[in-house]
């Protein structure tokens, strides 16, 4: 990789199997010509970040959805638009089109040799475009209407009645050589389980490999060593199914069940699935999920949530897939990605920020942590206030790069964040 590497797949740019590669590359990234110091508020965080990307407003109030370190240029997009930067500074230029996205759509920047690479939002369908510019052509389709040429006599009639569900794709990692991903299909009623197929697809098309089948809702798959980890919501137990039916008789808006919570993992090559640590976080899978893996390193993977499902329980932990247990690092429920950066492990993610280990200074919002890569605690480098909200990250040598959003001026932003 060049600048730092990302831990998680879903996010990783390179085709170089391990996370952990060099740092390399991007030591050009400085600070504003001035040199002056980013001001803070009451709170300790920054309120006038340093900018490689100054706060401006795209159409339709549009944010920044998605960085790519590639050498010495940022890849990124907006709604429509991608465009690159120098990491050096310097002005932005419009590659060209973009995909289009949902207003609430997201979707990861990869790279392969010349191209960049995309994942249309919740299908498994990849497209890709040359770095100079260009049409975005579909190069992997396999949606049902696809597979093996198209939709056989007895999908059709199916779907023609109603009676077939058409299953949605999970977020997929892309390890260079392959992405994976789950399909997940919808129970036909209201308790009915979903249903989740772990599938890999090579780079260069073909048959993808099924590596999974189960019930619940598979999510937030990422490559782990010669493992792929997942998040899981498994389906409600009978007692879990008994207590929501007699709480509909007695309340009109009872809300749904789901059952447990758990980060588990599966060999690559295909095989039995093993449950690493029964997580959640403040919303676990569907439309409002939020995200538990944070990333992997060789065989660490890291997580944030609420163990044992008890939100007295919040924390950041690593574990190794292919041993150890959990190790807690950090006391606090945070939202986002980590990264290495040389002998570093770095979180870039949106949590509680605290100043001075004040309790009246804490405050919520984005933030970077470090620590160590085999360390037993995690430190907060920088927290942003000032109403800013966290849409993407990377890292690139010494400096994280923050996606901010104004909710109250409406304005886009790349912040650059020192590490060192």
């Amino acid at each position: 990789m060049v600048g730092a590497a990302s831990l998680g797949c879903r996010g990783k740019r390179e085709a170089a199997p391990s996370a952990a590669a060099g740092t390399a590359g991007a030591a050009g990234l400085t600070t504003t010509a001035s040199g002056a110091a980013a001001a803070k508020g009451a709170d300790g965080c920054l309120t006038q970040p340093d900018y490689l990307v100054p706060p401006q407003k795209y159409g339709d109030n549009d944010l920044v959805r998605a960085l790519l370190v590639d050498g010495d240029q940022l890849f990124f997009r907006n709604l429509s638009q991608l465009m690159k930067v120098p990491l050096a500074g310097g002005p932005v230029t419009t590659i060209g089109k973009a995909p289009a996205l949902s207003l609430r759509g997201t979707t990861e920047l990869f790279r392969s040799g010349s191209d960049l690479l995309m994942q249309s939002p919740g299908e498994p369908i990849f497209m890709k475009s040359s770095k100079t510019g260009g049409a975005w052509t579909t190069f992997i389709d396999l949606t049902a209407a696809k597979r093996g040429g198209g939709r056989d006599a007895a999908t059709r009639i199916l779907q023609g009645l109603g009676g077939a569900r058409t299953p949605s794709a999970s977020a997929a990692a892309f390890d260079g050589q392959a992405f994976y991903y789950a399909l997940i299909t919808q129970g036909k009623g209201k308790d009915a389980p979903s249903t989740s197929m772990l599938e890999s697809e090579p780079l260069s098309g073909g048959e993808p490999k099924k590596l999974l089948e189960m019930q619940g809702e598979i999510s937030e798959v990422t490559r782990v060593g010669n493992q792929v980890a997942f998040h899981v919501v498994l389906p409600p137990t009978a007692e879990q199914l008994k207590k929501a039916a007699e709480d509909r008789k007695t309340h009109k808006f009872a809300l749904g069940v789901s059952g447990e919570n758990w980060i588990m993992a599966v060999p690559a090559a295909g095989g039995e699935a093993k449950k690493l640590m029964r997580l959640s976080s403040v919303f676990s899978g569907g439309l409002l999920g939020t995200s538990t893996i944070l990333g992997a390193d060789g065989d660490k993977l890291y997580l944030s949530g609420y163990a044992d499902e008890d939100f007295a329980k919040p924390g950041i932990f690593r574990l190794d897939v292919a041993g150890t247990g959990p190790e807690q690092l950090e006391k606090r429920f945070v939202r986002g990605k980590a990264y290495v950066s040389g002998d570093q492990v770095v979180i870039v993610g949106s949590g509680s920020a605290s100043a001075g280990g004040n309790p009246a200074l804490t405050t919520h919002g984005p933030l970077v942590l470090s620590g160590a890569r085999n360390g037993k605690s995690l430190q907060q480098l920088a927290c942003v206030g000032g109403a800013m909200q966290l849409h993407a990250s990377a890292v690139a040598g010494d400096f994280a790069l923050l996606s901010l959003f104004g909710s109250d001026t409406r304005l886009a932003s790349i912040a650059k964040l020192r590490l060192r």
